[in-house]
């Protein structure tokens, strides 16, 4: 298994749409930062993203920091940290907070959104992509703003995938191809609402999610320095390969190093470089997570856990996991489950 694909099945990345709208003019919306945004929802999820997909008309986004950016129907906004914005039919309108819109009981069904002053409509399909666990080095690589553009290649005359924005925090990805294919479905899911739709549409949004990750590492320059770099890069990204395929190995630089074939020494500064780690705290790192997975299975022993990532003793793993989490697998257990 590749080393994203490893992290994304331990995190567990899931997918779901918590609301359609239909917004007329002139309309504003807030979106709260994620953690507010996980408590109102209910989520005890420790890493949320957020995603808007523009299905017909056209919208402003507005965030702290950031130049307001335009979007048009069949663009896909993406919010990889959850950050705060502003949603509006025009700059500088005053929001209001998305939760006093949305009811206050949660629900089997999508609730659909009705608002605005009756003039142009902006209809949405609008969720969150949520991990059980924060992995900070896949979360740390990725920008503000991952923005989707709908519109096919051709129709403006580029053929690049990522197009390298001058604003810092925001990607811009070109929907050609495959990812157009699963954009366009994930659009005719949400006009139809058919048997089955909720479903669908949470997991076309995981596949737009992941492509669009793909994508963006796939074009990372070779000065980019960040976890996705790493897994990009030839020599770290086999090392990668080898910490995430043997955890429970006693590695040491010396040894990984062997393994990839390059020095100690250069192997540790270009690891350390391009994922900001050195290549035991990484270990150390991905033990620990791979370990909340799992606790999460009751049926396992702390111990066995132990064992498959990597400690001799319960008693090492336990101190381990304790100053990394913040309190023993036990107790971590019992709240998270």
């Amino acid at each position: 298994m590749d080393v994203l694909s490893d992290v994304l099945r331990v995190v567990r990345l899931t997918s779901a749409v918590f609301f359609t709208a239909k917004f007329s003019a002139p309309w504003s919306i807030q979106s709260p930062p994620a953690d507010q945004l996980a408590r109102s929802l209910k989520l005890r999820a420790e890493s949320i993203a957020l995603f808007h997909v523009l299905v017909e008309g056209q919208c402003w986004i507005s965030m702290e920091g950031e130049a307001p950016l335009r979007m048009e129907a069949r663009d896909v906004i993406i919010f990889p940290h959850g950050d705060a914005h502003v949603m509006s039919s025009h700059i500088g309108a005053k929001p209001r907070a998305i939760g006093t819109l949305l009811p206050s009981q949660l629900s089997e069904e999508i609730p659909q959104l009705d608002y605005g002053g009756g003039g142009e409509t902006a209809r949405f399909v609008c969720g969150y992509l949520h991990c059980d666990q924060r992995f900070n080095p896949l979360t740390g690589a990725l920008p503000t703003m991952l923005y989707v553009r709908g519109r096919n290649s051709s129709e403006s005359g580029k053929s690049t995938e990522v197009v390298t924005s001058t604003r810092p925090g925001l990607v811009l990805v070109e929907a050609d191809g495959w990812l157009a294919s699963t954009l366009r479905h994930t659009i005719e899911e949400s006009d139809g609402m058919e048997p089955g739709s909720f479903t669908m549409l949470a997991r076309l949004t995981e596949l737009l999610y992941v492509e669009v990750l793909r994508r963006y590492m796939r074009h990372l320059s070779s000065e980019h320095t960040s976890w996705l770099a790493g897994v990009k890069d030839p020599e770290v990204g086999r090392a990668l390969r080898l910490l995430h395929a043997r955890p429970e190995r006693q590695w040491t630089v010396e040894d990984l190093a062997h393994e990839v074939g390059v020095s100690r020494s250069g192997l540790a500064q270009r690891f350390t470089e391009l994922t900001g780690e050195a290549p035991m705290r990484y270990l150390t790192g991905w033990r620990i997570q791979l370990a909340k997975h799992l606790i999460l299975q009751a049926s396992l022993p702390i111990a066995e856990v132990a064992y498959r990532v990597g400690y001799e003793s319960e008693a090492a793993f336990n101190r381990a996991f304790k100053r990394n989490v913040g309190e023993p697998p036990v107790a971590w257990r019992k709240k998270s489950s």
